[in-house]
């Protein structure tokens, strides 16, 4: 069915592509050494890549590549050099973040397709539509996104990609600082600390049951299927690079039974077994998310931010290194256990498991109380939960039906074997590969033990390890001789002749010289640019006009209403989404993540944008090296504003994380976050105003959120 709905899955490593392909994906996403959203995932060297292109391919399934993060200058060539080598290796697809790469993979590789990646933050319509016309092939929406907007956006004829299982972020993934501000590991390089998992207070108080006030449940959507499916969605991704290969496979097979019952026209719901397993591999709790509008309580996991698995008992008592549980679930030998406790949990592995009578036993059953070794701190105290985070004997059973599972192609054969002539096969799959081998021997008349039409089919069965389910054997033969070996020879070489055309999907055109002409823009008269959200024009304090500074208003970075072509005027844009529809005297925002010459060169040549915003994670030689670079291909300088004063908004949270008021969050290390509402975004801003010279720009950028702060950008510019 040339329009069933793609299955994607994780893969990052070789074991957990195999695990993916095993439990029934149609593609998978990985990502090469460099340049992918997961820097910390395993990841695929060269050779893993093409040994992985040639594996999926020959099995029918699609292998798409994550470049998805923001480039400086001295990346570019490199990026572009992974890109040749993905392309000349016959990738299906390439997901791509930074807006330069994404012009030079769309003018020097036109037959190779590319994928927005969540981390362009398309949330609205305009942006689907958007980057339709500018020969994206397929969107990754935000996860915020709803259901009534994915629906919508799916009949803009794009492919739209929605997570669907998995792992989720608090902020708009391509708008969070919090990592590159608090741990220097920028999120938007694939290095995110994640912060989101860390404790806070909230309004200066913290409350035991909800210190992690960022953190998220995983999202799980299995029972919508039937709605996304209805909507028109192309694809359904299953977060997980980070995981291990039984939780891809789990997670894979659950959603491939999903999705196959629904064509099949059933209604499919996963039972309490497969629920608990599903919890057993990884989860946080889980909800539907903004995707069908999961309320505030629903999405968040404010009480642990890890692994929680199940709850299996309860602690009995402790004594001198060991606990004492009452089972209300299995137990087995090597299982992984955490005690619920304070100020953090107890984790223990089931090692040795004594009965009541002191005896070691490899399991016990429910209903029963048991003594576990327990060195880890703090002690456990009667009461406490006992919840399993690992499986020992699912675990087992996994990685056995990984094993012992293929993921199969359909094939058919044909054979003739006729006196004087070679014996012929003819080998064909669904896909419209037909291959044609002949023996070098030739067929003889028997005179004494004829080869039969059985003992040839029994030898063209023989696939081995290949992923080739024969169908049917056709074939005529009289009294003959021929050696069985010569027949094995045949399909031998038959096979690997249509391995070798499987693995190569794609007739590539060769790459193509990059161009884009750029004509020198007017200089905007603005030298310096305020983003003011305090009002400072409305207050006394006018004299802010006599410093040379131009206001302008910055589009809002979640507006998921727009449906259709807006055009800008004297505005600061601040995503993809706002490039859709005419512009004049409009800036390019600090949050579009603008890091190289490229980036900036496809800015400018969408008209109408006079300057650039860089992204405040450069330092003074990445501007540098970008400006030069542009300079030297297009024969100007372009005009670009670094931030030298304010606090950034480091997250952008659709709908918030708390139901109570909340003015600021505070860290273990008493810095205080500021919070601020903008419409259905909750912004948390950084402690300490950004203060940095400009010492290469054209202009400056400053943020001003109070009058303190607009004293003080006042004082840095006298």
């Amino acid at each position: 069915m040339k329009n069933k709905i793609e299955l994607l899955s994780p893969a990052g490593n070789m074991e957990s592509l195999k695990a993916a392909v095993s439990a029934g994906c149609d593609a998978v996403y990985l990502g090469l050494q460099n340049y992918s959203a997961r820097a910390f995932a395993g990841n695929f060297s060269h050779e893993e890549f093409i040994e992985a292109i040639s594996y999926c391919h020959i099995r029918g399934v699609k292998i798409y590549v994550t470049m998805n993060t923001m480039l400086y200058e001295t990346e570019i060539e490199k990026s572009k050099k992974e890109i040749d080598f993905i392309y000349e290796n016959d990738a299906d697809g390439v997901l791509i973040q930074d807006l330069g790469l994404f012009h030079y993979v769309r003018t020097c590789y036109p037959d190779l397709d590319v994928h927005c990646s969540t981390q362009m933050h398309i949330h609205n319509l305009a942006g689907v539509r958007f980057m339709k016309e500018q020969g994206a092939k397929r969107a990754v929406l935000a996860r915020e996104t709803p259901i009534e907007i994915v629906k919508q956006a799916c009949q803009t004829g794009l492919p739209i990609e929605v997570f669907v299982y998995g792992a989720i972020c608090i902020s708009y993934s391509g708008q969070c600082l919090m990592s590159s501000a608090i741990k220097n590991r920028s999120a938007n390089r694939g290095m995110c600390a994640q912060c989101c998992r860390l404790k806070y207070d909230l309004n200066g108080k913290r409350n035991a049951k909800h210190e992690y006030l960022l953190s998220p449940k995983d999202l799980n959507v299995i029972d919508e299927i039937p709605a996304l499916i209805e909507a028109g969605v192309s694809s359904l991704k299953i977060e997980g690079r980070m995981k291990r290969p039984e939780y891809v496979w789990l997670v894979t097979k659950t959603f491939r039974e999903a999705i196959d019952t629904y064509y099949e026209g059933r209604p499919y719901h996963t039972d309490s077994k497969r629920n608990d397993e599903l919890m057993l591999m990884f989860n946080r709790g889980f909800s539907k998310g903004h995707l069908f509008h999961a309320d505030t309580a629903e999405r968040m996991s404010q009480f642990r931010p890890n692994h929680q698995g199940i709850e299996i008992g309860k602690v009995v008592q402790y004594q001198r290194g060991r606990v004492q549980v009452h089972l209300t679930a299995p137990l087995h030998q090597h299982d992984g256990l955490r005690i619920i406790n304070e100020p953090s949990d107890t984790g223990l592995t089931a090692v040795k498991i004594y009965d009541q009578k002191e005896n070691l036993v490899n399991h016990a059953e429910a209903g029963e109380t048991v003594w576990l070794d327990c060195h880890d701190q703090p002690i456990p105290k009667a009461g406490q939960k006992l919840h399993k985070t690992s499986d020992a004997v699912l675990l087992k059973s996994i990685d056995e039906k990984i094993a012992l599972t293929k993921h199969t192609v359909p094939i058919t054969m044909k054979y003739t074997a006729e006196k004087d002539e070679p014996f012929r096969l003819q080998i064909m799959d669904n896909d419209g590969h037909c291959i044609r081998i002949s023996s070098e021997q030739t067929v003889q008349e028997a005179k004494k033990a004829p080869l039969s039409s059985a003992k040839i089919e029994v030898s063209l069965r023989k696939v081995g390890e290949l992923p080739y389910l024969i169908t049917s054997i056709q074939g005529r033969t009289d009294a003959i001789f021929l050696p069985v070996s010569a027949v094995n020879e045949v399909r031998r070489r038959g096979l690997e002749e249509l391995s070798e055309k499987r693995a190569t999907v794609h007739e590539r055109m060769g790459r193509q010289e990059y161009h884009l002409n750029l004509v020198k823009p007017e200089a905007p008269a603005e030298r310096d640019l305020i983003y003011d959200s305090f009002g400072v024009e409305n207050t006394e304090q006018k004299d802010i006009y006599t410093l040379g500074y131009g206001t302008h208003q910055i589009a809002p970075t979640v507006n998921s209403c727009y449906d259709q072509w807006l055009d800008h005027e004297n505005s600061i844009l601040s995503s993809v989404c706002d490039l859709a529809g005419k512009h004049a005297a409009c800036f390019a925002g600090m949050t579009m993540n603008i890091a190289n010459s490229y980036a900036m060169a496809y800015i400018y040549s969408l008209g109408g944008i006079d300057g650039i915003i860089v992204s405040s994670e450069m330092d003074e030689n990445n501007i540098q090296m970008s400006i030069d670079a542009f300079a030297e291909r297009y024969g100007f300088l372009p005009y670009l504003y670094q931030l030298v004063f304010g606090r950034r908004t480091l997250m952008y949270i659709k709908d918030g994380f708390t139901e109570e008021t909340a003015a600021f969050i505070s860290d273990l290390q008493k810095q205080k976050y500021e919070i601020l509402r903008n419409g259905e975004t909750m912004e948390i801003l950084e402690p300490e105003a950004v203060r940095k010279q400009n010492q290469g720009c054209y202009g400056t950028y400053s943020i001003i959120h109070s009058a303190d702060e607009y004293k003080k950008l006042k004082e840095d510019s006298l």
